[in-house]
């Protein structure tokens, strides 16, 4: 018996209605119940029409309960997807992937900050945490400096109306792993794993810039999302790339991608100079990743989730939520029973 949960992103949508939590039969293809993803701790405005505050994040299932990340909180539920309680923290800002390590531990990324903390989930105390932008390696590697931050003040909408993206010390750290003891995050500007705990890059790939999710098995294999060129890499502890999987060919959401690679630069450039008003969307957005033997699950837009045996690359099974492309899975958690 296999249930899986992800969230959704809806761009373009009201806050009120910009994402849901979904629990599906895996076997049997329906949706068990779906509730919608709403700010619950702080009340805001977000003037970002595309993502920012919108939906959900990563997805951890602890102790037979659902936590989901949103922007400036953890939210938990049980298994059928009834709220229990929040989590939020004066760091707690865009808040991206979750990795559950041991003992109510759960690691968080804030990509607005560029940090990674590790939360005691029984009491929401700070237990750990890692500020990349400090790190004498990456800064080296790439130039970045610490960005000017109160790690006392409350920072969690402090940088909602600003383009983060834009700061030419950005990392947009999203995603985090536990391997050997040792913790492994994700640079998405730059397409970059990095040993947290040491302070060194793994491997930096200019072909999966804008990755998101990372996930480490025991043996030392990164499995990477290639969101923006629709494929999962696999690659050793080295760097060398071991596999490429691509899923293009395993949905029909890829009659979709050439026209809106062709089109969304100029969409772009209208909206830019007040010319137009385009939604910028990206069919076939690669987020959300879990794995189970031999199986990775993956998240794309429209919402959809792809099962793919990764040792061969074939597809195994898929479920289509929605026909929408404006509706993007964010975070993806597999209970296999």
């Amino acid at each position: 018996m296999t249930k899986l949960y992800f969230s959704t992103v809806f761009r373009y949508a009201p806050i009120d209605q910009a994402g849901e939590l979904v629990k599906i039969d895996w076997e049997e293809k329906r949706v068990e119940k779906k509730v919608p993803v709403l700010p619950k701790v702080l009340k805001f405005e977000d003037p970002n029409p595309r993502g920012n505050s919108r939906g959900g994040r990563g997805i951890a299932v602890v102790d037979g309960k659902v936590i989901m990340a949103g922007y400036c909180e953890l939210q938990v539920y049980d298994l059928d997807l009834n709220p229990l309680f929040n989590i939020s923290h004066n760091l707690f800002s865009g808040l991206h992937e979750v990795y559950y390590e041991s003992d109510h531990r759960l690691w968080v990324t804030s990509t607005s900050l560029n940090t990674a903390l590790l939360i005691d989930l029984d009491t929401g105390q700070l237990l750990d945490q890692f500020w990349p932008q400090e790190i004498p390696a990456f800064q080296e590697r790439w130039g970045v400096k610490p960005r000017a931050i109160n790690k006392e003040e409350d920072n969690r909408i402090r940088f909602l109306s600003k383009n983060i993206e834009r700061d030419p010390y950005h990392l947009h750290l999203n995603a985090i792993a536990t391997w050997r003891g040792e913790q492994y995050g994700l640079f998405n500007r730059f397409g970059a794993v990095v040993n947290l705990t040491r302070g060194f890059v793994v491997f930096e790939d200019p072909k999966i810039k804008g990755a998101h999710n990372m996930i480490i098995l025991e043996d030392g294999s990164i499995f990477v999302n290639d969101t923006r060129n629709q494929a999962v890499n696999i690659y050793d502890m080295h760097g060398a790339l071991k596999k490429r999987i691509n899923l293009l060919p395993m949905h029909k959401a890829r009659s979709k991608v050439l026209s809106h690679k062709l089109f969304n630069p100029a969409r772009r450039i209208l909206n830019q100079f007040g010319l137009a008003k385009h939604e910028i969307v990206m069919p076939f957005f690669v987020r959300g990743m879990d794995i189970h033997d031999d199986l990775v699950f993956v998240g794309i837009s429209p919402a959809s989730v792809l099962c793919v045996n990764w040792q061969t690359g074939k597809l195994v099974d898929s479920f289509t939520y929605t026909e929408d492309i404006r509706k993007a899975v964010h975070g993806l958690k597999v209970i296999i029973a």
